[in-house]
């Protein structure tokens, strides 16, 4: 068998590591870019401190799904004070800005000249570095960055190898505070990452193996994390984004991130939700396909077959209190076909190991319709 594995991040995880953060900033510029809920409630205050800068920009204005005028307007703040260090606080909407914003600083042009392939990164010399406040995303480790375009209102994905940051600090106590609803969300989203990058057809013996383990773990510990927000599953929930991360750095995501996309552009429904509305009818689909490769993981978890799996990822759902049918946030039959389109449009769908097509994913949404 052929393979490929490449991370060049140095991934530094434990409660507390943020401490080490002043030690890891070069250069006589940084710049911080998070949100305005993450500026509000201390964290950037915390890892201005931690960064040992008096003379730090600050820049929380990043949305959720950020947009390319964002982008093109922190990227500008940056050139203009010739920053050396980008430290990206937040979820994976901060982690992508900054990617692209570090890049920005060592290329000419806009977001969107790299978007739409009108032009390719060639460098970046700004050092970056990711410190995550959620566990779900996993874009500390990965070299993807998700943009929604508001001219067109499509959100789409972007692959650089230039996106890949230089230190990843994943210190499970800057997420003890999170909210059940957002614990939830990026929960899931974990588990779609590491379930995605299990079943893909380009998945390979490595990211496998972090998958697995990245199931095992949101499987063990979500629902504890939403109900209680204990340490221990704050910080199984931490490592398994992680993992998850690192797993589908290699091989990216499929069907159910496709299906996301429209769900979140068009009718707001949060990233981690929208990736596992079609989970458990997905899961069964592909069985049928890789029913052998499947049942490794549900002996690992414990699951007699795939439809104890699948039920307990609806429990997950339950708890964490994410939408299980399509008519729970506004879609109507009419809006189905419409749907399937934006769906398919997404070049990762092909990568399920199931061939949906127009006629299986219009099955599928009809199911979980209400």
């Amino acid at each position: 068998m052929d393979m490929n594995f490449f991370l060049p991040v140095k991934v530094i995880f434990g409660n507390g590591r943020i401490r080490e953060l002043g030690s890891l900033v070069v250069g006589n510029r940084t710049m911080i870019v998070s949100d305005s809920v993450l500026l509000e409630l201390g964290f950037v205050s915390e890892v201005k401190e931690e960064a040992g800068r008096t003379d730090i920009i600050e820049f929380c204005e990043v949305e959720p799904n950020p947009s390319c005028e964002t982008v093109d307007r922190a990227a500008k703040i940056g050139r203009e004070h010739s920053v050396d260090t980008i430290v990206a606080v937040g979820g994976g909407s901060v982690m992508d800005t900054a990617k692209a914003v570090a890049c920005l600083m060592s290329n000419t042009g806009k977001i969107k000249d790299y978007l739409d392939g009108t032009r390719t990164f060639t460098s970046r010399k700004v050092r970056l570095i990711c410190v995550p406040t959620t566990s779900g995303t996993g874009s500390e480790v990965t070299n993807v960055g998700v943009y929604t375009d508001k001219s067109s209102g499509v959100k789409k994905p972007m692959v650089s190898e230039f996106f890949w940051s230089d230190f990843a600090i994943v210190d499970p106590e800057l997420t003890f505070s999170l909210p059940k609803g957002v614990t939830a969300s990026t929960g899931l989203d974990a588990l779609a990452h590491a379930i995605e990058s299990y079943w893909a057809k380009s998945s390979q013996p490595v990211s496998e193996s972090l998958a697995i383990r990245a199931i095992d773990l949101i499987m063990k510990n979500l629902r504890r994390a939403c109900i209680d927000g204990d340490k221990e599953s704050r910080e199984g929930l931490s490592m398994a984004s992680l993992l998850a991360g690192m797993a589908f750095s290699q091989t990216r995501t499929t069907i159910l991130h496709a299906i996301s996309f429209p769900l979140t552009n068009v009718y707001g429904v949060p990233h981690g939700f929208a990736c596992a509305l079609a989970m458990p009818e997905v899961l069964k689909l592909n069985y049928k396909v890789i029913g052998e490769k499947l049942d490794i993981l549900i002996r690992y978890l414990g699951f007699e077959d795939v439809g104890e799996f699948a039920v307990a990822i609806e429990d997950l759902m339950i708890v964490g209190e994410a939408p299980r049918k399509l008519s729970e946030i506004g879609i109507r039959e009419e809006d189905l076909d419409g749907l399937v389109d934006s769906s398919l449009s997404s070049p990762i769908a092909k990568l399920n190991p199931a061939n949906i097509g127009r006629k299986e994913l219009r099955e599928i949404f009809e199911h979980i319709l209400q």
